[in-house]
């Protein structure tokens, strides 16, 4: 495949960003590294092997099932938690391949039993609970059903972790503590009753920053692994490096008269003659149309603006004034002399957020990765 574009995907970033988040959370924190979403657009089986080393990793965080059987099958070796979308048809999986599976309602976890019991095995799980999210999570009124399951069943269900999530860490204290001290009595209810919980988890990448004493001993950094803020507002506590760039390059460079319009639509009409050049990157590629005539990208150490509407596999930018060539450079991500454009930047004028960003340009099997250490 001639691939025109490329992730660069550097290691040492995320490295650096692994270390300080371990330094921040301390010695007696374990983390949970999220990689679900083929590591946020990074390559999962990739970031998996670099975490390989590190001894403070509980679990690997994936999101299906199938994320953890393709770590399996490329050789990872480490703890897989497969945190959501659990259904009772997935059993054979989790004990095929060695995943633990999160338990966010009755019905899975009688499952789950009823499970354990036809194989004659001790199955181990992760108990979620919804403490405000109402998304996923075993819900106020059924959590002394749940204790009262896996107390009369503990020669088939070995609670390893209790966890919840947080639904707006990044900007409400007050709505984030209710949420906290929700947690801690179902896990001070579950510790009362003879449950000794190794893991205790409810911090995400904003938690994590805000909230020094929500870490209790096991935190889930997801956004921050890639050196994006969870938020824009959030003040940048950590030394976090981006981890990724995206470069691509002109594939055609021709003039655009006074009053000429250009692309789909015709969103864009010329007030001035202008040099347009044509750039190997579209939607197809992981860019949104919404950015059509907002986004910039660099040529030359030089911000270029976006023209027309960004097309499937290539969009138009104003080289006026840049001494380019067909072939040259063209920086979507990253940055060049003085000139950068940010993950943040472009989620931002195409009103969405970072995650959505980076996992939607990772998504493309038209972009080449390439690993630099």
């Amino acid at each position: 495949m001639n691939f025109h574009s490329q992730a660069l995907i550097n290691l040492s970033c995320f490295h650096h960003n692994f270390k300080v988040i371990s330094e921040y959370v301390g010695e007696n924190v374990y983390i949970i590294p999220v990689i679900k979403a083929d590591g946020y657009g990074h390559g999962i089986v990739r970031m998996a092997r670099e975490l390989e080393t590190y001894k403070n990793v509980a679990y690997l965080g994936v999101a299906h099932i199938k994320e953890g059987v393709l770590l399996r099958k490329n050789g990872i070796k480490q703890k897989i938690l497969a945190m959501s979308c659990i259904d009772s048809f997935d059993m054979d999986m989790t004990n095929e391949f060695d995943i633990t599976p999160v338990v966010h309602n009755i019905y899975l976890l009688k499952k789950v039993l009823d499970y354990a019991k036809k194989i004659d095995k001790q199955i181990k799980i992760h108990l979620k609970f919804d403490t405000g999210m109402a998304r996923l999570g075993i819900r106020k009124e059924d959590v002394e059903e749940a204790l009262t399951i896996c107390k009369n069943n503990k020669d088939y269900i070995k609670i390893d972790g209790l966890m919840s999530h947080f639904s707006d860490s990044e900007s409400d204290k007050d709505w984030t503590m209710v949420q906290f001290e929700n947690f801690k009595n179902i896990i001070r209810y579950f510790e009362d009753s003879g449950f000794d919980i190794k893991y205790k988890h409810i911090a995400n990448s904003a938690a994590i920053l805000n909230y020094k004493k929500m870490h209790l001993n096991c935190v889930r950094p997801g956004i921050i692994l890639y050196g994006c803020m969870p938020s824009p507002y959030m003040d940048k506590k950590l030394d976090l490096k981006p981890v990724l760039e995206i470069k691509s390059q002109l594939v055609s460079i021709h003039p655009l008269k006074k009053g000429e319009v250009i692309s789909y639509g015709r969103t864009f009409t010329a007030d001035r003659d202008i040099k347009v050049g044509v750039v190997a990157f579209g939607y197809a590629d992981g860019l949104f149309r919404s950015l059509s005539n907002k986004m910039e990208c660099i040529v030359k150490g030089v911000k270029c603006k976006n023209i027309g509407t960004i097309c499937m596999d290539m969009f138009m930018c104003d080289l006026t004034g840049v001494d380019a060539d067909v072939s040259d450079e063209v920086i979507i991500i990253g940055k060049d002399k003085e000139s950068s454009i940010t993950i943040d930047d472009l989620a931002k004028k195409s009103q969405t957020i970072n995650h959505e960003i980076l996992t939607n340009i990772g998504k493309s099997i038209r972009v080449q990765r390439i690993y630099l250490n």
